[in-house]
């Protein structure tokens, strides 16, 4: 994963869906599934959350002190026939927002204070 801390974004976040609503919603298309040993019907939702605690030690690398601001978010790329997520936050302390992606965004590279690459 890649992990970029880049400057205040202090606007348009009510656009992207938190994490507990992606968690919510996994939980639900889980719950859907009439067979609780499947392990499809799951695995969704253990990956997910196994890179959402990825993305935060990530974070901890290029300087996020563990603190939110406001609830984190979800980001989602398309890969190789499916989607893989990201995620985005903001710290309390500093303002400073944190972008951690399965895929590099150049784009960021420039603005960001901080980055690194795990993969």
């Amino acid at each position: 994963m890649h992990a970029y801390s880049i400057y205040p974004i202090d606007y348009d976040w009510d656009m992207l869906n938190t994490v507990n609503e992606t968690v919510s919603r996994l939980v639900e298309n889980s719950e859907c599934d009439s067979d609780q040993d499947n392990p499809k019907a799951y695995g969704r939702l253990t990956q997910f959350l196994a890179s959402w605690e990825s993305a935060k030690e990530l974070a901890k690398k290029v300087g996020w002190e563990g603190d939110f601001r406001h609830e984190p978010y979800v980001l989602w790329f398309p890969y190789e026939g499916c989607f893989h997520c990201g995620f985005v936050f903001k710290q309390e302390n500093n303002g400073n927002t944190y972008v951690i992606s399965p895929i590099e965004l150049p784009h960021l590279k420039p603005i960001a204070c901080e980055y690194i690459n795990n993969n």
